[in-house]
């Protein structure tokens, strides 16, 4: 979505909100309610100051038992934009996180839809789990140890890699060593 910001940028403290309640699609995810956007775009002299809320819901898979369910998003936003040929933009190798946060803007237009994305991305979970007590699964069989226990906990199990270990301590239990 492309926000023209000519009126913002006449004045000094001028700002604009933005409140869409359902956005559409976005990039990389399943959204299974729709998006909410509430932003505020602020003129904070050389910057356009883009600070607010983005709320849905998204469809992700627990990082244990890999079912897929929703989960709530309730992301705060705070990004600033420069005109795409500031002198404040940096320059070089060496930029630090701030810096490289920078968006950049031209002919007064915002392209916002990255800012949303990028936003929603970032506050993904790392490790979303469907459930804290989730069991997750077997790492035998593979079965879900949520909706059934499976055949492979009442036999103990040896890593093949330890076979030859275990055949000898066999043999020195028998007295054939």
């Amino acid at each position: 979505m492309k926000i023209n910001v000519s009126e913002i940028k006449r004045s000094h403290g001028l700002s604009q909100r933005l409140r869409l309640e359902d956005w559409g699609s976005v990039a990389e995810m399943e959204l299974t309610a729709p998006l909410v956007v509430d932003l505020k775009l602020s003129n904070v002299g050389s910057r356009i100051l883009v600070e607010g809320n983005l709320q849905t819901r998204v469809r992700v898979a627990c990082s244990r038992c890999a079912v897929d369910y929703d989960e709530w998003l309730d992301v705060r936003v705070d990004e600033q934009f420069l005109p795409h040929d500031s002198p404040e933009l940096p320059q070089g190798e060496d930029l630090d996180f701030e810096q490289l946060s920078l968006f950049t803007y031209e002919n007064d237009v915002i392209e916002i839809d990255e800012v949303i994305r990028q936003n929603l991305v970032a506050s993904l979970p790392c490790r979303p789990l469907c459930a804290e007590a989730c069991k997750g699964l077997c790492s035998r069989c593979g079965a879900n140890l949520n909706e059934k226990a499976c055949e492979c906990e009442a036999e103990p199990y040896l890593d093949p890699r330890w076979g030859a270990l275990a055949e000898l301590q066999d043999r020195a239990q028998s007295g054939t060593v």
